[in-house]
């Protein structure tokens, strides 16, 4: 493409000046091309310029150097109706304008996708974001270009210039001065004044000083350093600062922007996953398809999805056999089979066929659009942030209340130093950064943890992860692979197909494991019921089928045959057991193995180097807990103090609040749908794989990749984070009290 473009040799020279290129994208899948020429798509997205033209803002994936940036906007010159197309790198965003008559934006997209390039539609909640950062830059520029020319004037002063010299001169320059800077001050820093007039009038109507915002001193000093130059000015007589009140607004608005900016690439891991799912669908009705917003899908509709196409819903296939990938939500790049019945998730990718997907859960209801909506969602803030918040209020009251004694205590020593050091106390005690050490390092912790795919509520959680003293790990899927080979069988195959039509609805590791023996998938059930932590049961073909708990099952149903009289055998050998009756008979028994992960003994070795304990609780056989315990090295306990033991919800649950109870912070680990109420009632719920949904909306956390890796990345990451937090406020209050002194002393 690029020779044939004649675009290949100034292409290669510049690619020269990049860094390494990331691996190319194969564009976009023919759904997602028709996808951007919908109606729905055009009125959302783009807008209409004068004579008929549109413009769109795309995020570009596969940009990463000069290269790109200069291929991308030679398309005016190379795509007849393309007018304007801008990249801007730091942010792969796409400006574009075309005329709809001579090309389609699809058209637009399949040429950029011959090159690698992969067209998404912006987030618009961040475009919102971006335009404000955009905005606060302007004002740092601004800013900055007047502070600069200020300074020039200042220099002259500061090597002689004065009015003896040059009485003319210096008058000019004093008044330009002024003229330069009291747009600086008050038009583009006015934010400063607003948000110090606001809170000063809710400090008096509530009669509360903590009210006081960190501006205030800062609109203070500039008010009364610019109103003393200004007199200073107009008399003749006094020093002028124009230069240091022009350059103070500069750098605090820049401080800010970086602290938009900062905030914004914080959040950039969770947009990315936004804007890479398709904002449209193609759904089958009556045997015609349609296209229709992905965000109205609702469950029960049926949808097709194309090769390299995104899957827009959770959802079950129909028809067809393809292989799909993954990596977007849980980091695994191994393409997985998929059937007729196998269960699929919104922001998976279609690799090979085309498929019938029927929708079982849309938008914020899928499990990506769970975890989005986890690290975006509003939570308690860590004690920590509260704490900042609560100095930053009484913080400027001591503050304005130092400014009135350097008042009163200079005017009595020296009345020409007073109005400089009191100016000099409001402006160097800023509290800018006590306001921002903490939040600004928790948003960039939950952004960095979420783009490693670790899903963070709030600051709170981050916070008691460092406090944390006991750490509860579920067993299945946790501590060991989650992934049950049977091992041992005794029992027809009838039996196992009637199970696996019931645990086809279950999501558990050992009911995927039961359903992967069948051999016969097309039992449908009547009825379902799914008793957490036990098992099963429903009605298969007018028979009564229960699958689950050796112990469970025994409580209504017999065992003729005698199949459980293998129990201690399985057992001993570390397998978990599983029991099938039909019609209130035992009629079959397996022993299922599932390995310890490589990396749990690295886990609890790093949780007891932290001195936190460790408990080990499962609701399998007490005896294969057990053989995990040893293998691990982690402590027994007996039933009764809740270690080592076959616990049910309600006994994980009642574990965590009595371990509450004793003084204890307790972080409890879990992935099925009976760890549920334990994530719920623990200090801090840590969902592994978000295996249901359930788990999503009672953990505080959920991790998506290798879960026990990412386990202590999070323990460690809280640790980093916590740690700056510390250390900001530290330097920013013994900065503030030393520059104070320093300003009262002249």
């Amino acid at each position: 493409m690029l020779h044939e473009s004649g675009l290949a040799e100034d292409y290669y020279r510049l690619a020269t000046l990049g860094s390494t290129p990331t691996p190319a994208t194969a564009g976009s899948a023919p759904e997602q091309l028709n996808e951007f020429d919908s109606p729905v798509f055009l009125d959302r997205h783009t807008r209409t310029l004068d004579g008929g033209k549109r413009e769109v803002s795309l995020h570009l994936e596969g940009v990463h150097c000069a290269a790109c940036v200069w291929l991308v906007e030679r398309m005016p010159h190379a795509v007849p109706g393309v007018s304007g197309a801008r990249v801007d790198l730091a942010s792969t965003r796409l400006d574009l304008r075309w005329e709809p008559g001579q090309v389609s934006l699809s058209g637009i997209a399949e040429w950029l996708g011959r090159f690698g390039y992969t067209p998404h539609p912006l987030d618009q909640r961040e475009e919102r974001v971006r335009a404000a950062e955009r905005k606060s830059l302007v004002q740092v520029g601004i800013a900055w270009a007047l502070a600069a020319n200020v300074m020039l004037l200042a220099a002259a002063f500061y090597v002689g210039l004065d009015v003896l010299a040059d009485p003319l001169l210096f008058t000019t320059a004093r008044w330009t001065s002024l003229v330069l800077a009291f747009p600086a001050v008050f038009v583009i820093g006015r934010g400063f004044f607003l948000r110090a007039w606001t809170s000063a009038r809710l400090a008096v109507q509530r009669r509360d000083w903590r009210h006081l915002h960190m501006d205030v001193p800062v609109a203070l000093g500039l008010t009364a350093g610019f109103v003393h130059s200004t007199m200073a000015t107009v008399t003749g007589n006094g020093e002028v600062w124009f230069d240091s009140l022009a350059v103070l607004t500069a750098a605090l608005l820049t401080s800010r922007w970086l602290q938009q900016r900062s905030r914004r690439a914080a959040t950039e891991a969770v947009s990315r996953l936004h804007g890479a799912l398709p904002t449209m669908a193609t759904v089958v009705e009556d045997g015609t398809e349609v296209q229709r917003p992905a965000d109205m899908l609702a469950p029960g509709d049926l949808v097709r999805v194309e090769p390299g196409g995104l899957f827009p819903a959770d959802g079950r296939v129909e028809s067809g056999r393809s292989s799909v990938d993954r990596s977007m939500i849980t980091g695994e790049s191994r393409p997985e089979p998929v059937r007729p019945g196998t269960e699929v998730l919104a922001g998976a990718r279609n690799l090979s066929s085309p498929v019938l997907c029927r929708v079982s859960a849309a938008g914020g209801a899928s499990r990506l659009g769970g975890l989005l909506d986890l690290a975006g969602r509003p939570a308690d803030e860590a004690p920590i942030v509260e704490l900042a918040n609560r100095i930053s209020g009484p913080f400027v009251a001591v503050v304005l209340t130092l400014a009135v004694i350097t008042a009163v205590a200079w005017t009595i020593i020296d009345p020409a130093q007073t109005l400089p050091n009191v100016i000099a106390l409001l402006v160097i005690t800023c509290p800018c950064a006590l306001g921002m050490a903490t939040p600004l390092a928790m948003t960039v912790a939950s952004g960095r943890a979420a783009g490693a795919g670790i899903f963070i509520r709030g600051g709170l959680s981050i916070q008691r992860l460092t406090e944390a003293d006991t750490v509860i790990l579920d067993k299945t899927g946790t501590l060991t692979a989650g992934q049950p080979t049977l091992v041992y069988s005794e029992g027809p195959q009838e039996a196992v197909n009637l199970a696996a039509a019931l645990e086809r609805e279950i999501r558990h590791p050992l009911a995927t494991a039961v359903t992967a023996l069948a051999t016969q998938s097309d039992l449908i059930p009547d009825s379902v019921t799914s008793v957490p932590g036990n098992g099963v049961h429903g009605i298969v073909q007018g028979q009564r089928v229960a699958a689950g708990r050796p112990e469970w099952i025994l409580e209504d149903a017999l065992d003729p045959q005698s199949l459980c009289d293998r129990l201690p055998a399985i057992v001993s050998q570390g397998l978990t057991p599983v029991v099938v009756a039909v019609d209130g008979q035992v009629t079959w028994i397996g022993g299922f193995g599932d390995t310890v992960r490589p990396e749990a003994r690295d886990l609890v070795d790093f949780l007891t180097a932290r001195g936190v304990r460790a408990w080990l609780l499962s609701g399998d056989h007490p005896e294969v807990s057990a053989r995990v315990a040893r293998e691990l090295g982690l402590p027994l306990a007996s039933p009764g103090e809740g270690g080592l033991t076959a616990a049910g919800p309600e006994a994980k649950a009642a574990l965590v609040q009595r371990l509450q109870q004793e003084g204890r912070i307790v972080v409890m680990v879990g992935d099925g749908l009976n760890d549920a109420p334990a994530l719920a009632g623990a200090d801090v719920g840590i969902a592994v794989d978000a295996g249901t949904q359930s788990n999503r909306f009672a953990a505080d956390v959920v991790i998506t990749r290798n879960p026990l890796d990412s386990l202590m990345e999070l323990f460690a990451g809280a640790d980093r984070t916590m740690a700056v937090i510390r250390r900001n406020l530290g330097i920013s209050l013994a900065y503030n009290m030393l520059a104070a002194g320093l300003a009262m002393g002249g």
